[in-house]
């Protein structure tokens, strides 16, 4: 906890800091002139390399070449600013000679600075401000973002090194010693801000060249120094580096955000880092080309050097927009603006400099004339479009002009009309009405072939406007997507396109009743009205197409069902009648051949009490006895399997028991049963003990025949609503998706005939069966 309020305090002396600074020096730099001089050492002679025409060794004679021999009446290289960063700033008067003259001239630098050179240097102030306001507010609002985080500290650097420029140019105290340590500190701060993001970023090029710009930091700290304090004199070396510093971290920073521009377009990252790219971009390059190199590779600056600064400001205001706001424009719109802008000022800026040639108000055409007007032109198109859009937003803002604020609230009110019009015609009307047009025109075409088309106003009365238009809509329904304003000799004076999944929609809207042209910015408006009016169409469309669909399935659905039930009702008739039949076969078999074999047996009997005394004789009744014996308890298992007495007379429970005992008996097979809800005393239909006596019989002969296995589990559970039977065995199992075809082919009757059974009285069977791990067959009979 104490470290966070000590982190947010951090925030607030940092800022206090940032004001105190600029306040100070620029106090300063009221009581201390300009100057502009940079010298060079040739050979103990110190030479005027470049001057800036704004400085007072400028206005007062002193020109590139020339030759200073005293500051303040003492030598050159004595001079304790000149020693250190080879500049003449804070003299009081300057002695210097011509290149092949021998007269020397002493000028006199006046104390202070002018009113017009002090307000010169109040748009860097603002500049410096703007870094440090736009970083200050954009923590406030979003302190829990490591970005805006990593975007205060980095404004607060370049916001106070821009605000040291005008200071550490006039020898103040530690001006110039501090923008050599601050102003690298920024690249470094700006390669951290883009690798985070606007997503996370650290990739090895990136730790690298924040430890290339650690390094040349730690460089620069030591040479500012050991210059400072006269052990080096390496000043032109310090500007070069620091240069150079602030270029490769802008470089880092652009190439970091280049690689976000391969995401993907629905990712919202990569809109956020085009819009920075674009703003960086048009920010740091004219002070990269007009000031950075020309610096670097010791050339005169053909543009005041604060006017490329005046391009940095577009910076913080990007940054502080894409962190603060969720939702953003459009890179790409915006790309398209900045070319159009950077198009018009390179066109105008010819023109001018041409223009002025001719007027010979330029006495030459030179590189320094068209990038000073290049500059020009493109800050005055900006402030002109600010200033436009300032205007325009005022006349809508005190409603001078109520055009296009009339259709607005005419296409509000209709929104909010349409919501409870359900009817298409009235909808069409409703739109002619409310946009006062003569007319509107509509067609719905999807891809399976459907066609909707509907008319209002005066399109309804002509049916030969509605053909022309249709033929226009068919010609241009797929290659050309945009909404247009089309030519007068068409019925229609607005085409809207709209594709909505699989339909594709053309409206047409005609004259306004007062004949005027509808113009370009309307032209959103009626488009956004007109997608809603073609959803909705859309949707009718649909619903209407749904509901044939729908009315064709319930009356094929009711037919299939009827077929069903009439189907059900011949299974159960067929199953009724098998088991009928069964009963029928079973009682002739007890009453025929089993009562014959009974009687057969006893009349063997017979025979052999009284032949006692022929021993083959009494060998072979025996032999045919057994025989007899063993038809006959063939015949009695035929009868129980035909018609199980035990399933009448003892019930299902004690029926299926003698069942698993028999068949344990004649097989090697252990069954075990599980019973849960059901007791031996309870009773049910017919049918439903048949059909559940019928399940498990199949269900165990199955397992005997195929399964393979030596166990087989039994469970049958009763709940209120249906009797519950299954048989789990652990044999080969099967590939369940054949059953389908079993039913197709006749395969497998038992099967069939299983599920069959159970469907007729209602119930369902579930199979579920996986090779080598066995099956499980679960049968469910409702009861209630």
């Amino acid at each position: 906890m104490l470290k966070k309020i000590f982190m947010r305090q951090a925030y607030y002396y940092a800022s206090a800091a940032f004001v105190i600074l600029s306040l100070v020096y620029f106090v300063a730099i009221t009581n201390q002139a300009y100057i502009g001089l940079d010298l060079t050492n040739v050979k103990g002679q110190w030479i005027v390399t470049t001057i800036d025409p704004n400085g007072e060794g400028y206005k007062l004679g002193i020109r590139v070449g020339d030759l200073i021999l005293k500051i303040n009446d003492d030598a050159s290289n004595k001079y304790p600013f000149v020693q250190k960063w080879n500049e003449a700033e804070g003299a009081s008067s300057i002695q210097f000679q011509r290149p092949g003259k021998s007269t020397d001239n002493i000028i006199k630098i006046p104390k202070g600075t002018a009113l017009l050179e002090l307000l010169s240097e109040i748009p860097m102030l603002v500049l410096g401000y703007i870094f440090g306001i736009l970083g200050l507010i954009t923590w406030l609002k979003r302190h829990f973002l490591v970005q805006a985080r990593a975007l205060f500290w980095m404004n607060w650097f370049i916001g106070l090194a821009i605000i040291l420029a005008p200071a550490s140019s006039r020898d103040l105290i530690f001006a110039r010693e501090l923008e050599c340590i601050i102003l690298p500190l920024f690249p470094l701060c700006l390669v951290n801000f883009v690798s985070v993001f606007p997503c996370e970023n650290k990739n090895l090029i990136n730790r690298l060249g924040r430890l290339m710009l650690a390094l040349a930091f730690v460089v620069i700290l030591n040479l500012t120094v050991l210059n400072s304090v006269g052990i080096v004199h390496l000043s032109s070396l310090l500007k070069k580096l620091v240069l150079s510093t602030v270029i490769l971290g802008i470089l880092l920073a652009l190439w970091n955000l280049g690689l976000l521009i391969r995401l993907p377009k629905d990712r919202p990252e990569k809109n956020q880092a085009n819009i920075v790219f674009l703003g960086m971009s048009i920010g740091f390059l004219p002070f990269i080309l007009l000031t950075a190199v020309p610096v670097i590779f010791n050339v005169q600056p053909k543009v005041n050097t604060e006017a490329s600064y005046l391009f940095i400001s577009i910076i913080p205001a990007t940054l502080y927009y894409v962190i603060i706001h969720k939702y953003l424009p459009d890179s790409r719109r915006l790309l398209e603006i900045a070319i159009s802008f950077f198009v018009a000022g390179t066109i105008t800026s010819i023109v001018v400099t041409d223009v002025l040639f001719f007027l010979k108000v330029s006495k030459n055409l030179d590189l320094n004339v068209y990038l000073a007007t290049l500059s020009l032109t493109m800050l005055f198109l900006v402030f002109f479009s600010f200033i436009r859009i300032a205007i325009s937003k005022l006349l809508e803002k005190f409603a001078l002009f109520e055009g296009n604020r009339d259709l607005k609230s005419r296409v509000l009110k209709l929104n909010e009309s349409l919501t409870s019009i359900n009817e298409e015609d009235q909808t069409l009307e409703e739109v002619v009405k409310s946009l006062a047009i003569e007319g509107a025109f509509i067609i719905v075409e999807d891809d399976k072939g459907g066609y909707l088309k509907r008319a209002a106003g005066i399109f309804l009365a002509k049916p030969s406007e509605q053909i022309i238009l249709e033929d226009f809509f068919q010609v241009n329904q797929r290659n050309n997507l945009e909404v247009k304003i089309l030519a007068d000799d068409l019925p229609a004076e607005i085409y809207i396109p709209y594709l909505a999944n699989n339909f594709t929609c053309g409206i047409f809207l005609g004259h306004r009743h007062s004949r005027v042209d509808f113009l370009q910015k309307e032209l959103p408006l009626i488009t956004l009205i007109s997608s809603q009016l073609a959803q909705r169409l859309i949707t009718t469309f649909v619903i209407k197409e749904l509901s044939k669909e729908i009315k064709d399935l319930a009356q094929r659905s009711h037919d299939s069902q009827r077929r069903t039930q009439g189907l059900q009702g011949i299974t159960t008739s067929l199953f009724r009648s098998l088991e009928k039949e069964r009963k029928s076969i079973a009682g002739e078999i007890h009453d025929g051949p089993l009562q014959l074999g009974l009687d057969l047996n006893r009349w063997l009997k017979y025979l052999v009490e009284e032949c006692p005394q022929n021993v083959k004789i009494v060998k072979a009744i025996s032999h045919m006895r057994e025989l007899v014996e063993d038809l006959n308890f063939e015949l009695r298992l035929i009868c129980n399997d035909l018609r199980p007495p035990s399933l009448t007379d003892l019930g299902l429970l004690l029926a299926i028991e003698l069942m698993c005992e028999e068949i344990m008996q004649k097989e090697l097979l252990l069954i075990s049963l599980e019973t849960v809800g059901i007791s031996h005393e309870e009773r049910f239909e017919e049918e439903i003990e048949l059909a559940a006596y019928r399940f498990l019989q199949e269900g165990i002969t199955n397992v005997v025949k195929h399964s393979g296995s030596n166990k087989l589990k039994i469970h049958i559970e009763m709940n209120k609503s249906s009797l519950e039977l299954t048989v789990r065995d652990s044999g080969k199992g099967f590939d369940t998706s054949k059953i389908e075809d079993w039913i197709l082919t006749g395969a497998h009757f038992g099967i069939v005939g299983m599920k069959e059974r159970l469907e007729s009285l209602g119930g369902n069977l579930q199979i579920i069966s996986t090779i080598q791990l066995g099956t499980m067959l679960k049968a469910t009979i409702p009861i209630a």
